[in-house]
């Protein structure tokens, strides 16, 4: 990874290059815009440029992160990085970075956005050098870090699934641990339940097995066992799926089933949850004209048990 280099705006700088009404625009602008870095150099969002022959563009050769931080943590941040580094190995990607210079560089960038609030959102996104044609003469890559801050609240009463008319293809089992640029399904899937009045879609297999949700992954408890589907389905392996899992196994409060499920075993659910970086735990009111239940009791204690693994 190139060395990182702030760029410090001191207001005292603005004064010889502009007028008071000027810096006043610019001091403003450095307590509403985010901080971001593109190869190792920090800069704000509105001077950030990425050249238009940019592979991950064009051909959807890269791949990228989705993080939260909170009060200067990113959460799982171990589970984030080992997806990246494998991701960038399955796709040949060298960033020539290690995971200490990323730690590093994840912590300039939540103090240097500290003006955003306590919570961020990070997206890194990451390409494949080169120009035009699906092959390039180099493996080195290109990056771009991004901050936003939280959004206050979700709203998570009567959160509406509906069955996508899209199928999650075979190919994903081979790298379901791969975030792909190429994230074209996921956003007709998306697309289609808010064109529907609906707040995420739920895709099933070319099998008719339930998959996941277009940016979560899907739960649910019948008789105290918690269900979710396998990854052979051709999920993704969200780092929060795993890290629940991992602790629902080493806890033993509740029976646990990875598997191949048709959905006629999720509507008897008496119970129904999704999990992703961005909303957590996410308890689903409805599938298409099915409502289920609102069991309380198994959230709250679900939700104790997330707690922990991102405290």
């Amino acid at each position: 990874m190139e060395a990182s280099k702030d760029i410090e705006l001191v207001p005292n700088t603005f004064k010889d290059l502009a007028g008071e009404e000027q810096v006043k625009k610019d001091q403003d602008t450095l307590l509403t815009e985010s901080w971001v870095c593109l190869n190792g150099i920090w800069m704000l969002e509105s001077e950030a440029h990425i050249p238009v022959e940019n592979r991950g563009m064009m051909y959807g050769d890269g791949l990228f992160e989705t993080m939260v931080s909170t009060n200067g943590q990113v959460i799982l941040l171990n589970e984030h990085l080992n997806r990246l580094n494998n991701g960038l190995d399955y796709l040949g990607i060298d960033l020539q970075s290690s995971r200490e210079e990323w730690r590093r560089l994840f912590e300039v960038g939540i103090r240097k956005n500290g003006h955003l609030g306590t919570q961020h959102i990070m997206r890194l996104q990451c390409w494949r050098n080169g120009g035009r044609g699906y092959t390039s003469r180099t493996s080195k890559g290109s990056w771009y870090l991004s901050f936003r801050a939280m959004p206050n609240e979700f709203d998570k009463t009567n959160y509406r699934l509906m069955s996508s008319s899209f199928t999650l293809s075979e190919k994903a089992v081979q790298a379901n641990f791969l975030k792909s640029s190429n994230a074209l399904l996921y956003v007709m899937a998306a697309t289609e339940a808010q064109r529907k009045d609906y707040d995420d879609a739920l895709l099933c297999n070319g099998d008719g097995y339930v998959g996941e949700c277009s940016s979560a992954n899907i739960f649910w408890v019948k008789d105290q066992t918690i269900y979710t589907p396998s990854i052979i389905c051709g999920i993704l392996q969200g780092t929060r799926r795993d890290a629940l899992l991992r602790e629902l196994y080493n806890q033993s409060l509740f029976s646990v089933q990875e598997g191949l499920f048709y959905i006629e075993s999720l509507l008897e659910a008496d119970i129904v949850f999704s999990t992703s970086t961005i909303k957590g735990i996410q308890l689903v009111h409805s599938l298409d004209a099915i409502q289920f239940g609102k069991d309380l009791d198994i959230l709250d204690r679900v939700n104790k048990i997330y707690q922990s693994i991102i405290l």
